[in-house]
């Protein structure tokens, strides 16, 4: 992997953290787009380079989530 690929990494895991602590803190509903990308110290924009909406990153802390407990 290189330079690249491990910031697009770092960013989009940046991004999924700070959706996670926002949804588990606020819930869905009430958690904005720019309230992740704020949280995650990004521009709006970038958001949406990683992520259809918020329930694409949704879905993906689900799947992520559940990879994690089958690999215990």
């Amino acid at each position: 992997m290189g330079k690249l690929d491990d910031k697009k990494k770092q960013k989009r895991d940046s991004l999924l953290m700070a959706a996670f602590a926002l949804f588990t803190q606020k819930g869905i509903n009430d958690t904005s787009i720019s309230d992740i990308a704020k949280k995650a110290n990004m521009a709006k924009g970038t958001f949406y380079l990683y992520f259809k909406d918020k329930f694409d990153i949704r879905d993906q802390l689900i799947a992520r989530q559940a990879l994690s407990l089958i690999h215990i």
